[in-house]
């Protein structure tokens, strides 16, 4: 069975508009990791930093939106509980995500479940925060 002109065409529209729309999402993907690289983010970043701000990116949606925990975010990145909330504080102080507490309290010792996450677009060069005026923690 052969398509009709019209069939054709309209697949070969429907091609490209799928195309177009992986291209942009892609590109939405790398635009915040393009701003960290070229506006100089990577000399004034720490490593706890830098290792926490790409595990929130990676588990980004679409929206720039994340919920994960503390915890979660040590396990991705290697390092101690406490180390990922005090570096996800410094992060928010930086501009580069904003902090939503949420959940609920869980057991005696009353730990939340998980925080949102807004990643930020970073500014083209660093903000005003110098590296030395957050409290170094590690």
């Amino acid at each position: 069975m052969t398509l009709s002109e019209s069939s054709r065409k309209w697949k070969g529209e429907k091609r490209a508009e799928r195309a177009s729309r992986e291209r942009r999402r892609g590109s939405a993907r790398f635009a915040p990791l393009n701003a960290l690289v070229d506006g100089g983010w990577l000399a004034v970043l720490t490593p706890y930093e830098l290792r926490v701000w790409v595990v929130l990116h990676r588990l980004a949606y679409g929206n720039g939106m994340v919920r994960v925990s503390h915890g979660t975010i040590a396990e991705r990145t290697g390092m101690r509980r406490e180390n990922a909330a005090r570096t996800t504080k410094r992060l928010e102080g930086r501009g580069l995500i904003r902090v939503r507490v949420r959940g609920r309290t869980v057991g005696q010792g009353g730990k939340r479940t998980s925080n949102e996450y807004e990643m930020l677009a970073p500014s083209p060069t660093p903000n005003s925060v110098a590296a030395d005026t957050i409290e170094d923690g590690e």
